[in-house]
C-alpha cells in the first residue's frame, strides 16, 4: 500500500510538472512578439550563463588551503572558505565565537516569540519579550554578561554584525514607525504636526548624514566627560531612519481600513484602544505588509553604510579580506559572495512576508 501510495505522489507531481511546462512553453510563445522576446531572453541567459558557469563551477578551484592552491583559471573559492571566520565574525576573537553565537539565538528566539505573541494579541508582553531579548542579545555579542569576556566595538563586524544591526533596527523601528503613524492620524494638532514633520524631514534626509550626525556630531553635544557607545549611536541613526519609513506604510495601512469596521466595534462597546489592538491594527498591517517587507529589504541593505563610519559588517569585512594582498585579485568572489548573502536574506525576507499574508488572508476569510 505504502509503495503505491508513493508511486501515485511521485505520478501526480510528473504530471503537474508535465502541465506546467507546457503551460510555460504556450504562454512563452503565445505569439509573434512574445516568441521574440522569449527567444531573445534565451540567448542573452545563454550567453552570459556558459562564461560564468566555466569561471565560477567549472574552472573553479574548491579545495584548498593557500593562495597557491588557485590556478586562477576561474574563481578562487578557496579564498572564501579560508576568510570564512572573518565574513562572519570579524576580528571577532576566535575562542570568543561562541558568544556571537548565543547572541544571534537569543535574538532569533525574541523576534520569533514577540511574533507568535502578537498575533495573539498580547502586544505588551510581545514587546515586553523583544526587548528582552534585545538587551541580552546586545549584551552577548558584546560579552557584557556575568560569564562572559568583554570585547571592544572595533572587533565586531562581518555577517554576525549585519543580522545584529537587522534584528534591533527591524523592531525598534516598527514599534516606534507604530506610534508615529497613529501620531500621524491624531485628532490633537500639536501631536499631529510634531508627527509629520519628524517623518517627513527624516524621509528627506540620506541615511549617510544621519549617520555622521550620530557618530561625528552627536559627541560634540554631549556634556564634557559624557560619551556614547558607537554601536548605540550608528543604531540610534538607523533607527531614527527606518522608523520614518515604517510609519508611512503603517499609516497606509491604517487609512485603508474601512471607517465602518471602527464604528461596528464602537457599537459592540469596544473601547479604543481595544479597537486599534483587535480589529484595526491587524487589518492595517495585512493590508501594508508589502510596504513593511519593502521597507525591512531596504533596511538589510542599508546596514552597509555603516562602513563609512568605521564599522564593518558584511561588506566592510568581505573588503577587508579582499585586501589580503596575498591572495591576489579576488574581487570578483568576494563581492559576489557578499552579494549571495544579501540577496538570500532578502529574499528569505519576501518569502517570509508572503507566507504571512497568505496566512492572514486566510483567516480573514
Amino acid at each position: 500500500m505504502t509503495v503505491q501510495a508513493g508511486t501515485s505522489i511521485a505520478g501526480r507531481y510528473k504530471e503537474r510538472l508535465r502541465i506546467s511546462a507546457l503551460e510555460f512553453v504556450r504562454r512563452s510563445f503565445a505569439d509573434r512578439r512574445t516568441g521574440a522576446v522569449t527567444i531573445l531572453a534565451l540567448i542573452i541567459l545563454i550567453g552570459a550563463g556558459i562564461p560564468f558557469l566555466r569561471w565560477a563551477v567549472f574552472n573553479a578551484d574548491f579545495i584548498g588551503t593557500a593562495p597557491t592552491d588557485c590556478r586562477r583559471a576561474g574563481a578562487c573559492w578557496v579564498f572564501i572558505s579560508q576568510k570564512a571566520g572573518q565574513l562572519g565574525y570579524g576580528f571577532y576573537p576566535l575562542e570568543l565565537r561562541w558568544q556571537v553565537d548565543i547572541s544571534m539565538i537569543l535574538s532569533a528566539l525574541g523576534l520569533l516569540g514577540a511574533f507568535r505573541l502578537a498575533r495573539r494579541y498580547q502586544i505588551a508582553l510581545a514587546v515586553a519579550i523583544y526587548f528582552l531579548s534585545t538587551f541580552l542579545s546586545f549584551n552577548a555579542f558584546g560579552g557584557r554578561l556575568p560569564w562572559m569576556t568583554p570585547v571592544a566595538v572595533e572587533k565586531w563586524g562581518g555577517l554576525s554584525l549585519t543580522l545584529l544591526l537587522f534584528s534591533i533596527g527591524v523592531g525598534i523601528s516598527f514599534c516606534f514607525g507604530g506610534l508615529l503613524a497613529m501620531g500621524r492620524r491624531s485628532k490633537r494638532p500639536v501631536i499631529r504636526a510634531i508627527s509629520s514633520v519628524y517623518v517627513e524631514f527624516m524621509r528627506g534626509v540620506p541615511l549617510i548624514a544621519i549617520l555622521f550626525v550620530a557618530v561625528i556630531l552627536l559627541p560634540l553635544f554631549l556634556p564634557s566627560g559624557a560619551g556614547a557607545d558607537l554601536f548605540l549611536r550608528i543604531m540610534v541613526g538607523i533607527c531614527l531612519y527606518t522608523s520614518s519609513y515604517m510609519a508611512e506604510a503603517i499609516r497606509a495601512g491604517l487609512d485603508a481600513v474601512p471607517t465602518g469596521t471602527r464604528e461596528a466595534a464602537y457599537a459592540l462597546g469596544m473601547s479604543h484602544w481595544n479597537t486599534q489592538k483587535l480589529v484595526v491594527f491587524p487589518q492595517a498591517l495585512t493590508i501594508s505588509l508589502p510596504g513593511l517587507i519593502n521597507t525591512m529589504v531596504a533596511l538589510v541593505k542599508d546596514t552597509s553604510l555603516v562602513i563609512l563610519v568605521g564599522v564593518h559588517d558584511l561588506l566592510g569585512s568581505t573588503q577587508l579580506a579582499i585586501g589580503d594582498v596575498t591572495w591576489g585579485n579576488v574581487l570578483w568572489e568576494g563581492y559576489f559572495f557578499a552579494g549571495i548573502i544579501y540577496f538570500m536574506i532578502c529574499f528569505g525576507l519576501n518569502v517570509i512576508g508572503h507566507r504571512i499574508e497568505i496566512n492572514f488572508n486566510k483567516r480573514n476569510r
